[in-house]
């Protein structure tokens, strides 16, 4: 009985330190010391680290589920076979991925990479941009100097409308998605 108590109280802890580094990583960045994030869980430095050996493997814990749920929607967009439902399927998952956590694509685009799971967040994106950005521009409707970064700032712009946040906030970033879609496209 006293094991399973153990057990029990060591998955409450794990819990308390993955929600405290969420709300530290937030509000500070990931460069939060590990003692300010096992002050904010109410355990000791040493229950982190027993949890959590590296500062990658807390990054992991706390954003593996979201990073690992935004490439996949991204390497579908990229895939998608009308490229152009494909470019608007990557700027809704954006508005999505804001609304449920927000914050978080700031902070994975703004803060340091070094953990592997932001580096490899970083080569993911990169890659299906370019590939959603070349079968865009093979259907020969848009702008021909249409880049792989033109779609990151497009990514950029809508991610910062639905930061504002509001009422009717998706309906002001489909509207904005739309008016973008239909202003890659080349017109007579």
């Amino acid at each position: 009985m006293a094991e399973s108590m153990n057990r029990a109280d060591a998955r409450r802890n794990r819990v308390r330190i993955v929600d405290a580094a969420r709300a530290a990583f937030s509000d500070h960045g990931l460069e939060v010391s590990a003692a300010a994030v096992a002050r904010h869980a109410g355990v000791g430095t040493a229950t982190l680290y027993r949890h959590f050996p590296t500062r990658s493997d807390l990054i992991d814990a706390v954003f593996g589920h979201e990073i690992e749920h935004c490439l996949a929607i991204l390497a579908d967009a990229a895939r998608t076979s009308d490229p152009w439902r494909g470019l608007g399927k990557a700027l809704d998952a954006v508005v999505e991925l804001e609304l449920a956590a927000p914050g978080l694509a700031s902070l994975i685009t703004t803060s340091n990479r070094s953990a592997p799971l932001l580096e490899g967040f970083d080569r993911h994106v990169r890659q299906d941009l370019e590939r959603l950005a070349a079968r865009v521009r093979d259907t020969r409707e848009p702008r021909p100097d249409l880049t792989s970064g033109d779609i990151g700032l497009l990514l950029t712009g809508v991610r910062a409308i639905a930061v504002g946040g509001g009422p009717h906030i998706r309906a002001r970033c489909r509207r904005y998605i739309t008016l973008i879609t239909e202003g890659l496209r080349r017109h007579p």
